[in-house]
């Protein structure tokens, strides 16, 4: 066998892998919720069954999210693999992938990937893409939804900071209003830079005062300009409201207003 066709190979499996953490995160959200579910039905119950039922399902939750980090060690050491016989990572093209030849259990395989690898950062599923991220954030008791998380980050602090789709009153979709669209675009934010703003304020930029009721103020070198965007964001890190801020503004210093 090839070294291409042993990446091809190992390309296959990571991207099986991937599918499985998804899986994991599915039944740990799952499990999570089921268990909410359970407590507020048996709230108050001094049956033993209740206290037994609840702690396997922290037990289960827990093995579902060791499963989660050992699936992405393995990714890890495919990764290394790859990168010791051809000098690449997993997720780095490396030519044309040839299929693996025939061998007895091919009624069993799984039939090989008929386009490029898909590596987690490059999914489109946010689910999938910020699995590690959203991991996290449960793991720390975060009230995160990680159906509704559109983009995650950790920043080099170890803070991490998302926003979910919300509705028209928080999160990505009150954002993304009409009117606040037209109010980025008025300073030379398109839409579809909206979001990459919000988070290059959060990562790198700096707070120059503050306005609103509790809104602080980022500025931050964006598209080659300096901007200025309020930012609301819960004391775990997920964003929820957002506007742009004229520099001609005068902001006050306090957080609050006195």
């Amino acid at each position: 066998m090839s070294v291409t066709e042993v990446i091809a190979q190992l390309r296959q499996a990571h991207a099986l892998i991937t599918q499985a953490r998804q899986a994991a995160l599915q039944a740990d959200a799952a499990i999570t919720d089921g268990a909410d579910v359970f407590a507020a039905a048996t709230l108050g119950s001094t049956q033993p069954e209740v206290d037994q039922i609840n702690h396997l399902a922290a037990r289960s939750a827990e093995e579902v999210r060791a499963a989660h980090a050992l699936l992405g060690g393995a990714q890890e050491i495919i990764d290394g693999y790859c990168h010791d016989i051809a000098g690449h990572g997993i997720g780095v093209a490396g030519g044309p992938l040839l299929a693996a030849p025939a061998t007895d259990d091919t009624a069993t395989r799984p039939p090989p990937p008929t386009g490029p690898p898909t590596t987690v950062d490059e999914h489109t599923d946010p689910q999938i893409r910020y699995a590690d991220e959203i991991a996290e954030l449960r793991r720390r008791g975060a009230a995160v939804k990680p159906h509704d998380v559109v983009r995650a980050e950790r920043l080099d602090d170890g803070r991490i900071i998302w926003i979910e789709n919300g509705d028209d009153d928080s999160g990505r979709n009150h954002i993304f209003l009409p009117d606040r669209v037209r109010n980025f675009e008025e300073v030379h934010i398109p839409r579809e830079e909206i979001e990459g703003l919000l988070f290059a304020a959060i990562r790198s930029g700096t707070v120059v005062g503050h306005c609103g009721r509790d809104r602080p103020v980022y500025e931050v070198e964006y598209l080659g300009e300096r901007r200025r965007v309020a930012i609301n964001t819960t004391a775990e890190g997920k964003i929820y409201g957002a506007n742009p801020i004229s520099r001609r503004r005068k902001l006050r210093r306090d957080l609050h207003r006195k």
